[in-house]
């Protein structure tokens, strides 16, 4: 079969509404290709915003229910009389009536400066927020029947006074047969060094 050119001159308008539907069907292919890639684009960041605010919404829960620690255990201090200043006073009034309900044959203490603690006792320092750790070193000798009145006399100390107290060192011995005290029946004598810890409101 053969064609013309006035077989042309008809198709060319067909050729032309043909040639039109291809540009027309790649442009929507190009276009639906596009639009996927940015849809997949736009997934991925939302799903990288989503899990972003997910960790930031726990650690903010993490750091909520830290803080509410803090706040309960600063509440306790509180209501211990642990910050302030030093109840010197009221810790000298609570051995006095220690030793005399538990008759205890003898005590003697002295209490050095009032400091901010040391390494030894915090190795990260004085220094808790907006608060300085004090300690008031108390050095403790005490006669007693038995090892066992030592550590309810600290016990009951501790209990009685508005104070963290942290015991450095204690050393116990025998008492000598004689030598405790005309009307004593000690048997053993300790020698301790306490700390009497206390928060201070910082400068």
């Amino acid at each position: 079969m053969k064609l013309d050119t006035k077989d042309f001159k008809r198709l060319q308008w067909a050729i032309a509404f043909l040639i039109a539907l291809a540009l027309i069907g790649g442009a929507a292919v190009w276009t639906t290709q596009q639009l996927k890639k940015s849809s997949e684009r736009d997934f991925k960041q939302a799903s990288a915003a989503r899990v972003d605010i997910q960790g930031k919404l726990a650690r903010a829960r993490e750091e909520q229910a830290e803080l509410r620690d803090k706040i309960g255990r600063f509440q306790a201090l509180q209501r211990r009389g642990y910050i302030g200043p030093e109840q010197r006073l009221d810790w000298i009034e609570a051995i006095a009536r220690i030793k005399a309900a538990r008759r205890i044959f003898k005590l003697d203490f002295d209490f050095a400066p009032q400091r901010p603690v040391d390494s030894g006792i915090l190795p990260g320092g004085a220094a808790a927020g907006g608060y300085e750790i004090m300690s008031s070193q108390m050095r403790l000798q005490i006669q007693l029947l038995h090892e066992g009145e030592l550590l309810d006399f600290l016990a009951e100390l501790r209990d009685a006074v508005r104070a963290l107290i942290h015991i450095r060192s204690c050393t116990m011995e025998r008492i000598a047969p004689g030598s405790a005290g005309r009307g004593s029946n000690a048997q053993l004598k300790a020698e301790c060094t306490l700390e009497w810890i206390t928060f201070r409101e910082g400068k």
